[in-house]
């Protein structure tokens, strides 16, 4: 594990596993418009199979540069994956581990540990999700830090929120590929509807009406739930919008393209941290 030296740009390895060492990318605010800066935290996505942190970052281009100037650091991490043995539960902890370790060196990167927004794609939104609204204690395995934060927002864009629910997805490699989601009872433990209450945090979700991976239902059911409880949320419809927003039928232009889904994103994210 490596120690971080300052508020520079930084390639740390937060996690020592097996496979190989776990590494995030610290990136410091262009601007610096705060004492201890916001953090945008976002994850990649790759079907938990694959990831790699700087692909979060090109993918999230506009909002990054946007957020940066605004004042925010950007944090974008690994995780273990499918080819490597790694279970659903296993990548969350990942996940909740990298961002324990920034809370721990939060005055070394001069970052605010109590404002966190996280932002993540398809597999990466899952992820996201489940750090903002899933009980931190049900993923921690003896890490050398147990240090809090806070998530202010979370803002994904096709995310997979209801893992035991088949009409919502197209994944049909979940239970193949995730022993411990073999049954509907583990799946719904890795799925980000289970947790939803009235105190989950601001909330947009970002979905493609012709997305054929991730449908545009699992986004509508989980807004569903927090519209129920009450809890802060927002709906966007890339309407024609494919996976990443892209345009999917020929004679049919994505009303809301990747662009405008990022200037709803660092709209999102800049409201909540006024």
């Amino acid at each position: 594990m490596d120690i971080p030296k300052g508020n520079f740009k930084q390639d740390l390895v937060y996690k020592n596993t097996a496979p190989r060492d776990l590494m995030l990318t610290f990136l410091p605010p262009l601007k610096q418009k705060y004492e201890k800066a916001p953090v945008y935290f976002i994850i990649p996505g790759g079907g938990w199979h694959s990831e790699e942190r700087q692909s979060m970052i090109d993918f999230s281009a506009q909002s990054v540069e946007a957020l940066r100037n605004e004042g925010f650091a950007v944090i974008s991490i690994d995780y273990r994956v499918v080819g490597e043995g790694a279970v659903m539960r296993d990548i969350v902890t990942d996940c909740f581990d990298a961002a324990r370790y920034a809370a721990h060196f939060a005055d070394v990167f001069k970052i605010d540990k109590e404002k966190f927004v996280l932002s993540g794609h398809s597999a990466g939104a899952h992820l996201a999700l489940m750090l903002s609204y899933a009980p931190e204690k049900d993923f921690f395995d003896d890490y050398v830090f147990d240090d809090k934060f806070s998530v202010n927002a979370v803002a994904v864009m096709s995310p997979p929120t209801v893992l035991y629910d088949d009409r919502t997805h197209n994944l049909r490699n979940i239970i193949a590929a995730f022993k411990n989601c073999d049954t509907k009872e583990e799946r719904e433990k890795m799925s980000p509807v289970t947790y939803v209450n009235s105190n989950c945090p601001p909330t947009l979700l970002c979905a493609g009406t012709c997305d054929y991976l991730v449908f545009a239902s699992s986004s509508d059911m989980l807004f569903g739930k927090l519209q129920e409880c009450g809890a802060e949320s927002k709906l966007v419809m890339s309407v024609g919008g494919g996976h990443s927003f892209e345009k999917v039928i020929s004679t049919l232009e994505p009303d809301r393209p990747m662009s405008n889904i990022q200037e709803e994103i660092t709209e999102f994210v800049l409201k909540h941290m006024r």
